[in-house]
């Protein structure tokens, strides 16, 4: 197949960016739609985030008239200032299983980057190391958790034939059983407090707020020496508090305070795919009302642990152990049925992290991958 590709640069460009997909999962009971509400202002330099710290330009191939594939290549000039200053990005993508265009997509995106001084293209990222994250290449037969990418199984087939070599990997933890009874984990828990002479309090809206500064300073320190981090800046950490906020359940948000001095925190949220998959990612007046309703009042059966730091001079003192515990013991009291927590994405250089999510029960059940290719 010959794909003719184009560069977005209208209006109707970037619905047809956004529709591709649509047309890709035709039938997948897997996937969940995007929420294209989000998706037109997360892609705009406008208001996106991501264009405080990058630029990007996103491309179509089209074959005559018919939309048969997309992608984006982008620079981040955040990544340029901690890591290096010869590597561009490629996300967004998405294709028919047709090799030739695969190829032209990322040629484009080759090209564009090269033009602008890079020797490297990696990817995919859409757009930072904490927005989605990776191509599928183990998982492909469930739904998707919130913030996840998810791809068919081909994908991987057209990044490899195209040169890509994998950069590596992370990793999403499913914790689905208890390990022990309630009163264990409970006496367990209880034990790493009292020798620390801590407590965890649940973080309320408001709590949140007012830690807000301290956790996005102690995620950016902790962070620093994984595997292609970028700080994230305010904006970017408001723009991720403001997609949680609507669906926080309290109980859910962790904190241990000493003297007022944040020591440890744990950020846990309810899978949003679950609804978003059985209305379709309609967000209309029914579909608000019924996302807030699984989220804030019925029992969950499916969470996410989006985020969790100790800080370094405390680590010693297991408190992570003690807020997985206390995850634990909140959400055993809705377990009526099928429930799991999700705990992502762990990079796969954090051996010792890894370990842990494993004692507590863990199975890796997904697999991201970062690839990379020299232009």
């Amino acid at each position: 197949m010959s794909a003719r590709i184009v560069a977005v640069t209208t209006k109707q460009d970037m619905e047809d960016f956004l529709q591709l997909p649509f047309s890709i999962y035709e039938g997948d009971p897997h996937w969940v739609p995007p929420v294209l509400s989000h998706q037109r202002k997360f892609l705009d330099p406008k208001t996106g985030p991501f264009f405080e710290v990058g630029e990007a330009q996103y491309f179509l191939a089209k074959d005559g008239e018919r939309v048969i594939g997309r992608i984006s290549a982008h620079l981040n000039f955040a990544y340029e200032k901690h890591h290096d200053a010869s590597t561009g990005f490629f996300g967004f993508f998405e294709c028919i299983d047709d090799q030739d265009t695969a190829d032209a997509l990322f040629q484009a995106a080759a090209d564009w980057v090269k033009a602008r001084g890079k020797s490297k293209l990696h990817g995919p990222l859409s757009f930072g190391i904490y927005d989605e994250v990776g191509l599928l290449v183990q998982g492909y037969h469930e739904r998707p958790v919130m913030f996840h990418v998810y791809n068919p199984p081909y994908y991987e087939k057209l990044v490899e034939n195209w040169g890509f070599k994998k950069a590596f990997d992370w990793f999403a933890y499913n914790i689905d059983k208890l390990p022990g009874t309630i009163e264990q984990l409970t006496a367990r828990r209880d034990e790493i407090l009292t020798a620390a002479n801590v407590t965890i309090t649940e973080g309320k809206t408001s709590e949140f707020l007012k830690r807000g500064p301290e956790v996005l300073e102690m995620f950016n320190t902790l962070w620093q020496k994984n595997w292609g981090h970028v700080p994230l800046t305010e904006r970017q950490f408001d723009d991720i508090f403001l997609q949680m906020k609507p669906i926080i359940r309290p109980e859910l948000i962790n904190f241990i305070i000493e003297n007022d001095e944040l020591l440890a925190f744990n950020v846990v949220v309810p899978d949003i795919n679950v609804t978003l998959h059985k209305i379709r990612s309609n967000l209309n007046w029914w579909g608000m009302i019924r996302l807030l309703l699984d989220c804030r009042v019925f029992p969950l059966t499916a969470t996410r642990d989006v985020i969790m730091g100790v800080k370094k001079s405390h680590q010693w003192r297991k408190l992570h152990h003690a807020l997985i515990l206390h995850t634990m013991i909140v959400q055993s009291k809705w377990r009526t049925g099928y429930s799991y927590c999700d705990c992502s994405l762990i990079p796969e250089s954090l051996v010792k992290w890894n370990k842990t999510l494993v004692m507590f029960g863990g199975r890796i059940w997904r697999t991201f991958r970062l690839y990379d290719r020299d232009i």
